[in-house]
């Protein structure tokens, strides 16, 4: 079970962490709604559909505290034959002040299988204070939460990235700060939902260890065009292989 757990954690950074901007001005959209499924594959299973992941951002604005805020949410859970011995149901939300871009609060609720957990953070961007189950902790300016930060990314001026160039992307996690190391890899022609779509090819360092048997096992494909929407995420690990594919934009 820790090892479907520590996947499905791995699954949902990878999207946080794949949507960049390519030198055009973006915004986040309000009623913006992406569908993933989610599939393993190995030699003893075949192709198992696991789940599915959905990203959507509130049609309006909500007040939180003295700011407007975008309500940005991910959720994802396991569907079919994996249910049967692992269930999952997460849901994560972000308030995300419409002037600055940085989050105010974040949600997390978690189920997995018998284990559950619900957690709340408080940002105080202008102090940089971040308040955690009563605990004072010190952020860098413009700290991201697990959700904000995809649609922080989105804003980066990153057109003249080359084959090889990395972005290393900080966001808050538990009680510290987590700095991951995303490689661009070039422009890829892939098959996503049977269609052929020209994307960029990103490699985030997600570490070797019981899941995974080197430092860069995924590949993030995001679309050329003015979406830059993630259409594919592939992850190699030591007993096969895991796909997080778009289904649907809205």
């Amino acid at each position: 079970m820790k090892t479907f757990r520590r996947l499905y954690t791995v699954l949902f950074l990878l999207l946080l962490i794949s949507r960049f901007s390519f030198g055009a001005e973006w915004n986040i959209i309000r009623g913006e709604k992406l569908k993933y499924k989610i599939a393993f594959s190995s030699g003893l299973t075949g192709n198992v559909k696991g789940g599915e992941a959905t990203m959507s951002v509130k049609s309006s604005t909500v007040r939180t505290g003295n700011h407007d805020t975008y309500l940005a949410t991910l959720y994802g859970a396991t569907t079919g034959v994996i249910e049967w011995f692992y269930q999952v149901e997460n849901k994560y939300e972000t308030y995300i002040d419409v002037n600055s871009g940085a989050p105010l609060m974040y949600r997390q609720a978690v189920r997995e299988n018998k284990y559950r957990s619900a957690d709340t953070v408080f940002f105080d961007q202008n102090n940089h204070v971040a308040t955690y189950r009563h605990k004072r902790i010190t952020i860098p300016p413009n700290t991201h939460d697990f959700v904000s930060m995809i649609y922080y990314v989105r804003s980066l001026e990153a057109s003249k990235m080359k084959k090889g160039d990395s972005v290393n992307i900080p966001f808050f996690t538990s009680d510290k700060v987590i700095m991951s190391k995303v490689v661009f890899n070039g422009i890829e022609q892939i098959r996503a939902n049977n269609m052929l779509v020209s994307c960029y090819a990103f490699k985030p360092q997600v570490g070797k260890g019981k899941v995974f048997n080197q430092d860069y096992p995924a590949t993030i494909w995001i679309s050329t065009d003015s979406k830059r929407l993630p259409m594919l995420i592939e992850a190699r690990m030591k007993v096969g292989r895991v796909k997080m594919e778009l289904l649907k934009s809205e």
